[in-house]
C-alpha cells in the first residue's frame, strides 16, 4: 500500500471557474486511477463527479486527462504513472459538464459530418454483405477498425485545440474505413468532407498525439497521411 496525492480538477461547469481539490489516498500497486476516484468519491467527497462504465477499457467512457496526458482512468494504474502526485482533469478540448465529467456532442457532431453508417446499393438485399478475405479492405484496415470512440485523440490533438472546425482523428478514420469498405457507395460525399482546408485532413500537422494517446493503438496520423495521399492520387482509395 502506497500513499498518494491525487489533486483534481473541480468544477461545476457552464464556463464556471476550475479549482483543485487535494486529496490523500492510499492504493495497493495494482490499483487505477479509476479506483482512486472511486475511494475519493466514497470515503472523503462523495459530490466528486466523474463518468465511468465498463471498468475494463472498452467503452471509453472513463477517458480523462492525467498527468497532462489523455488516459483511460479504468486501465491506468497509478503505480506506473512514477509519481506521488496524480493530476487529474476533464478531458480537453470538449465542454466540461461537471468536474470531470465533459460533453462528447462536439466530438459526435464531427462524426457525423463524414456520414459513418455504411451507404449500401443493395439495402433491402435479403443476401449477406460479405467482404472478402482477399480484398484491399479486408488486408489493410484490420488495426483501424478498433475505434471505442472515446475522445482520447479529440482530447490529444493540437489541431483541434485552435480549430472547432477540425473534423478530428477519429472521425477521419472512420471515413477512411467507409471510403475503403466495398459494400459503400457514398464515396464523393465523404471525400467532399475530409477534402475540406479547414475541417478536412490539410489541417493535421502531423503532431502524432493521437495516435500516442489512443487506447486502442490505432495509427490515426497514419490514417490522415494515407488520405492526404489519396486526394492526391485517388487510385490510393481503391477498394479491390
Amino acid at each position: 500500500m502506497k500513499p498518494y496525492q491525487v489533486k483534481i480538477a473541480r468544477s461545476a461547469g457552464n464556463g464556471a471557474p476550475t479549482e483543485v481539490g487535494t486529496f490523500e489516498v492510499v492504493l495497493e500497486e495494482r490499483m487505477t486511477v479509476l479506483d482512486a476516484l472511486f475511494n475519493i468519491q466514497r470515503t472523503q467527497d462523495d459530490s466528486l463527479s466523474f463518468r465511468c462504465a465498463c471498468r475494463v477499457g472498452m467503452c471509453g467512457t472513463c477517458a480523462m486527462y492525467i498527468n497532462s496526458v489523455p488516459r483511460l482512468a479504468c486501465k491506468t494504474q497509478v503505480s506506473r504513472l512514477n509519481s506521488s502526485t496524480v493530476t487529474i482533469g476533464p478531458l480537453p478540448n470538449l465542454p466540461v459538464i461537471k468536474d470531470l465529467v465533459v460533453s462528447l456532442e462536439p466530438f459526435f457532431e464531427q462524426w457525423k459530418k463524414i456520414k459513418p453508417a455504411l451507404h449500401s446499393p443493395t439495402r433491402d438485399s435479403k443476401e449477406l454483405a460479405c467482404i472478402p478475405a482477399t480484398s484491399r479492405y479486408a488486408r489493410e484496415t484490420p488495426q483501424k477498425r478498433d475505434c471505442i470512440t472515446c475522445g482520447i485523440c479529440y482530447g490529444a490533438c493540437g489541431i483541434k485545440s485552435s480549430s472547432a472546425e477540425y473534423l478530428g482523428p477519429a472521425a477521419i478514420n472512420k471515413a477512411f474505413l467507409r471510403l475503403m469498405d466495398p459494400r459503400d457507395t457514398a464515396t464523393e460525399e465523404r471525400l467532399e468532407v475530409i477534402n475540406n482546408e479547414r475541417a478536412g485532413v490539410w489541417r493535421c500537422h502531423a503532431q502524432f498525439n493521437c495516435t500516442a494517446a489512443c487506447p486502442k493503438n490505432i495509427d490515426l496520423t497514419d490514417t490522415i497521411m494515407r488520405l492526404k495521399r489519396a486526394m492526391l492520387f485517388p487510385s490510393g482509395l481503391k477498394k479491390a
